[in-house]
């Protein structure tokens, strides 16, 4: 039991984005085939499969984040030493926990700002729409956090086991 649990925790994000993927393709899936069998489909489901794409979106890229599966480009670094491109990584992360940051204090302001806006359709607050954004932003903030102090460490380590240099 605790090794699923603990599986679980660490593809928390994964599976959450895949639960809404399956949502969105659910509900577009049953439209076509409501409008295909009875002319005509529901009116809500664009609005649930959009709300669902979205949180899709966003949790996804905070796991594609923690797996370290963005694309990078990492020309430059490669034509560096080792030493120097854990340096570079670093400084990278660093650069992460101050954008993903700013991105998700931005997204609360945008939510602030629009708290009283609703969907056209469900009536439905758009903040929770708007939150997929906080919340994607903040994962990917909390794993940034978690690289820079990781590398930190390795850092501190591996300069602890470089042989002094006698004067």
């Amino acid at each position: 039991m605790g090794a699923l649990l603990n599986r679980l925790y660490k593809n928390f994000e994964v599976i959450l984005s895949a639960c809404f993927l399956s949502i969105t393709v659910g509900v577009v899936i049953l439209n076509v085939i409501l409008r295909y069998v009875f002319d005509g489909g529901l009116f809500w489901i664009e609005e649930v499969a959009t709300t669902a794409f979205i949180w899709s979106v966003f949790i996804g890229s905070a796991a594609a984040y923690k797996l370290k599966m963005h694309i990078g480009i990492d020309l430059i670094t490669k034509l560096f030493p080792e030493r120097v491109r854990e340096v570079i990584s670093s400084v990278i992360n660093l650069l992460m926990v101050v954008i993903n940051g700013y991105v998700c204090y931005l997204s609360i302001l945008m939510i602030n700002a629009n708290k009283l806006k609703r969907t056209p359709v469900l009536d439905v607050p758009a903040m929770y729409i708007n939150l997929a954004i906080t919340v994607g932003f903040g994962l990917m903030t909390i794993h940034s956090i978690q690289f820079l102090i990781t590398e930190g460490i390795l850092l501190v380590r591996d300069r602890r086991d470089l042989p002094r240099m006698s004067s």
